[in-house]
């Protein structure tokens, strides 16, 4: 009997824990559009970008195409082989982590500009621009998607 008893305290902690995990998120969640609930789309203070982003993929939903970035001092990221890193800073420098093929991991510069409305955001390295559609930028979070661009012949 006290097998069955810790067995069952044990499922409720575990169910306890993701619900407590989920109702957290959900903020952040209901966030992801970028835009207020009046349906208005919420303005894009330029200075929260400045900073060192570490990308979150535990945050993000399979198969979704956002992709999820927090400051580095914001939270503990589980260890991984590789973690993608932007550095941006005002004088539209930046500055990305790279994956080498020896599987050496070491910064790369880069450059970065924003459309006039803070839509898109554009990062150019070895002579390629990659294009990002921003749906929420804060202090705490950038979230964006890459955009794929129709090739030019």
């Amino acid at each position: 009997m006290n097998k069955t008893v810790l067995r069952s305290f044990a499922i409720l902690s575990l169910w306890s824990c993701l619900s407590t995990q989920a109702l957290c998120a959900a903020p952040d969640t209901a966030q992801a559009s970028g835009t207020e609930t009046n349906g208005t789309r919420r303005q894009i203070d330029i200075n929260d970008l400045f900073q060192n982003w570490v990308h979150s993929r535990e945050e993000e939903e399979r198969g979704a195409t956002i992709q999820i970035f927090r400051p580095d001092a914001s939270m503990d990221f589980p260890t991984c082989r590789f973690r993608m890193e932007y550095t941006f800073a005002r004088t539209g420098r930046c500055e990305f982590l790279f994956l080498a093929p020896d599987d050496g991991h070491y910064f790369k510069p880069c450059t970065w500009k924003m459309s006039a409305d803070k839509s898109i955001l554009q990062i150019s390295a070895n002579g390629k621009v990659t294009s990002y559609k921003i749906a929420e930028l804060t202090g705490k979070i950038l979230r964006f998607t890459p955009l794929q661009l129709p090739p030019t012949d």
